[in-house]
């Protein structure tokens, strides 16, 4: 679902900053009261962590050019 391929994700700190601040809105839902949307974010959190952070792989070009 989400597309690594795309030059968007080629930064580190963008795939850092996407599941950080899904997991803190998710701290901070779950501090409000609304604990289903505190689930909802918490989920996207740790998938889109699990897919920019550990199944990301870098592309041919990139390895390339360091």
């Amino acid at each position: 679902m989400i597309n690594t391929s795309h030059p968007f994700y080629k930064k580190t700190w963008v795939r850092i900053t996407i599941p950080s601040f899904c997991i803190i809105w998710a701290f901070i839902e779950y501090l409000i009261g609304s604990k289903n949307w505190a689930l909802f974010f918490g989920i996207i959190g740790i998938y889109s962590g699990f897919i920019l952070l550990i199944r990301y792989q870098k592309n041919e070009n990139e390895e390339n050019k360091k």
